[in-house]
């Protein structure tokens, strides 16, 4: 786009002169950044930066203007302008991520371009305008998502298990997208039909500048870049899983200068990533959902230059080499070594033993409650099943959507939910609690429409379009952590208990020191999280572990 252009603004334009979107930066920082980047020049109409461009840079403007574009398949639209003395850059910029728009010059436009890695290093070392940059790019990315600008799209079925699958992709990874139910969402057909994409080419996912058709799981992280390339890198620290554990890890030891590779097989967050809402978690009198924290730690990581790798498994770790790496083999082949190695890989899900429950998983059987499943439940009956914090905390959630809820419990919900949890859904009144019972059955055609509840009497049938089970996890004690030493119970034990164990005397490597704390049967290994033996399953004691190990890593590289 060169020349004359004239993109049509939308109704709720993003004011350029709006002090908290657009603070004003000081001469001296402009030159400190300056100093750091590179002087660039642009004329009217020239191509800043491309919408879905990645590892662009934050633009600094010295004169002139950048106009913002979001474009979308229906047409351009401008919705704001970059003017002399701010900054171009939302989230994007700092995480490598694709950007939501693109910029033009507004006019004859002098730039200052601060690359990714200079501004990490800024934001990680200079404190009043590294949280003044950090702090305005993400309320610009809340902003944008806010109004459903820049956005990518996703079509499908609310009744595809395979829509089902993308979405909890896209909404786990914190990747901005809007979702559009092709039985509800008459725009969309139109969209589909103007792009000639037929309904059996679905789940669809419309880009700015391409349309991915028959999306999977596997195709959206490769196009979207979710999966890090990494083959051949070492790190100081390689952390399998990034949960809470796993990610207070990277942030605790990549801030004390330790180079840290995570790995997580779907998204960061975890368990906790899905819950609905934190309530009781240090420093939120407020609360926050788990995919806020799971953002906000995600973030803080790669503000200190943790590299985090979604949709991606490790699936061997060999003994140790020279200098005591370790290589770390993973699915798709990348080989990275790593001086110390962190076992992090949280819980599974336990699977809803009820009749019919394989056939209706992501077809009306779910096992997290987000914003989307519960805008989707509105005004119809859905059913909770579970007792403890989770549950609570998907029926306080939905209650405010759906007509009716049922808890199904097989206790008293004050025997294992917190006080103010119970409390709040006492006081709702679409919500009935089903102490003492257990769903028996699932059943529907082409989609879920009853559940068949089993308790002391004959069984009852209720109506409903969604079952959200939320009756446990398992740690995920297969794969790499049979590597180690484990319990009876298949927890990995560390620190005493693992220098008590039968694997300690076959594979510890030499006699001069005890395991250390979190340390496992092998020497330069470490567990934390859910899948350590004797842990807390709480939030709070997950980051606990993940800051705690930083120390014992310290301890294990020291000469």
């Amino acid at each position: 786009m060169t020349g004359d252009y004239a993109p049509t603004p939308v109704e709720d334009f993003l004011d350029p002169d709006d002090p908290t979107l657009f603070p004003r930066l000081t001469p001296e920082q402009i030159e400190y950044l300056a100093e750091i980047g590179t002087q660039l020049t642009f004329a009217r109409g020239d191509v800043v930066f491309e919408h879905g461009q990645r590892e662009t840079p934050l633009y600094v403007v010295r004169s002139g203007a950048i106009d913002v574009i979001d474009h979308a398949p229906e047409g351009d639209r401008y919705f704001t302008q970059c003017r002399a003395g701010t900054f171009a850059a939302d989230i994007s910029m700092f995480t490598g991520e694709p950007t939501l728009a693109a910029g033009y010059a507004a006019g004859p436009t002098s730039l200052v371009a601060v690359a990714r890695e200079d501004l990490r290093r800024v934001v990680a070392t200079t404190a009043e305008l590294g949280d003044l940059l950090l702090r305005t790019m993400v309320t610009r990315r809340e902003w944008l998502q806010g109004r459903g600008l820049g956005q990518q799209r996703l079509i499908g079925s609310r009744w595809s298990g395979e829509s089902f699958a993308v979405r909890e992709l896209l909404e786990r990874n914190l990747v901005p997208f809007t979702w559009h139910d092709l039985a509800a969402d008459g725009d969309s057909r139109v969209l589909m039909e103007g792009l000639g994409i037929g309904e059996a080419e679905c789940p669809v996912l419309v880009q700015s500048d391409r349309v991915i058709r028959r999306a999977t799981v596997t195709s959206i992280a490769g196009v979207l870049g979710l999966r890090a390339q990494v083959d051949g890198g070492r790190f100081d620290v390689v952390v399998l899983g990034g949960g809470p554990a796993g990610l207070a890890t990277a942030v605790y030891a990549s801030s004390e200068g330790l180079s840290t590779l995570v790995v997580e097989r779907f998204a960061p967050g975890g368990q906790a990533g899905t819950s609905a809402r934190i309530e009781n978690y240090l420093g939120f009198p407020t609360g926050l959902t788990g995919a806020d924290l799971a953002r906000r730690a995600t973030l803080q990581a790669r503000k200190f230059g943790a590299v985090i790798s979604s949709v991606h498994e490790a699936c061997e770790v060999s003994e140790p080499e020279g200098a005591g790496l370790r290589e770390v083999v993973l699915a798709d082949g990348q080989r990275v070594r790593g001086r110390a190695v962190v076992l992090a890989p949280g819980a599974d899900y336990r699977r809803l033993p009820a009749d019919n429950a394989d056939r209706f998983e992501g077809l009306g059987l779910y096992y997290a409650a987000t914003h989307i499943e519960a805008q989707q439940c509105s005004t119809e009956d859905v059913v909770v099943v579970g007792g403890g914090n989770s549950a609570g905390q998907a029926v306080v959630m939905l209650a405010g959507h759906a007509r009716q809820v049922h808890v199904v419990a097989r206790r008293p919900l004050e025997l294992a939910m917190s006080s103010y949890l119970v409390d709040q859904i006492e006081a709702r009144s679409n919500v009935r609690v089903w102490t003492g019972c257990e769903v028996r059955a699932l059943e529907g055609d082409d989609k879920l429409e009853e559940v068949v509840i089993a308790g002391a009497g004959p069984d009852q049938r209720v109506p409903a379009s969604a079952v959200f089970a939320m009756i446990g996890a398992s740690p995920r004690s297969e794969g790499l952590v049979d590597f180690v030493g484990r319990d009876d119970k298949g927890f990995v034990v560390t620190g005493e208990e693992a220098a008590r164990h039968p694997d300690f005397t076959r594979h510890w490597d030499g006699a001069d020191r005890a395991p250390l704390m979190l340390e496992c049967t092998r020497r330069g290994i470490f567990a934390i999280g859910d899948v350590r033996s004797g842990s807390t399953k709480r939030v709070a004691a997950a980051v606990g572990d993940g800051a705690l190990v930083v120390r014992s890593i310290h301890a294990s590289l020291a000469p």
